[in-house]
């Protein structure tokens, strides 16, 4: 079984510096449950406010998630469970720039809370994964493919609340939010050369037809 230092250090390298912002289900989470275990786990975390846990209340649950985010001066990871996950998906897709990824466990049923309407039926913008700690059901994978995410499994096989093995989809999400964001900066470094390029083409035109005249 790992130790609370190896686990804060496997955390810490699969976020790679980001910070974590926890939304828990209703009912918050306990000491020891895992998104608790994670959050102590984490450096600079942040659980969001509640007044009341136990209310699915729509618009309080989303007002929380973005007052944190605002609080925040830099891009966050989300890390959210149940009713929790499907209020964290609803601000990533609206607030991309201040989202690096989303990481959405055991989200709950839409149908159940009346939200069919209200959540997003679009690709979210940041990178998210799905992650099931018990079987796979219907309703996530209807919402990983809605929002064009990956869904994977991910049973805790250890004792406690460590949860390695969602450590590992963690790590897994992170690699690729690095690779896009490689991507991304090599295709903006090709748009700026082939820009340069023009303006070194046209200013040589502009030099032979000056010579010329």
């Amino acid at each position: 079984m790992m130790t609370n230092t190896e686990y804060s250090n496997e955390l810490a390298c699969a976020l790679n510096g980001y910070r974590a912002l926890i939304i828990p289900d209703l009912s918050n989470s306990d000491a020891r449950h895992w998104l608790s275990v994670w959050e102590r786990n984490i450096p600079r975390s942040r659980r969001i406010l509640m007044h009341d846990w136990s209310s699915p209340d729509w618009v309080k649950w989303r007002n929380s998630i973005i007052a944190s985010l605002i609080s925040i001066d830099e891009p966050v990871v989300l890390i959210a469970e149940g009713f929790g996950a499907l209020a964290a998906a609803s601000v990533a897709a609206e607030y991309p720039g201040k989202i690096i990824a989303a990481f959405l466990v055991d989200p709950a049923d839409p149908e159940e809370f009346d939200l069919r309407k209200k959540i997003p039926k679009q690709h979210l913008p940041a990178p998210t994964k799905i992650v099931i700690r018990t079987q796979t059901h219907t309703k996530s994978a209807l919402l990983a493919a809605l929002w064009s995410t990956d869904l994977s499994n991910a049973p805790a096989q250890t004792q406690g609340e460590f949860w390695p093995e969602g450590a590992h989809a963690l790590q897994r999400l992170m690699n690729k939010t690095q690779r896009k964001a490689e991507e991304l900066t090599q295709a903006r470094t090709k748009k700026v050369l082939a820009y340069l390029r023009g303006l070194q083409h046209t200013n040589q035109l502009k030099q032979v037809r000056y010579q010329i005249n």
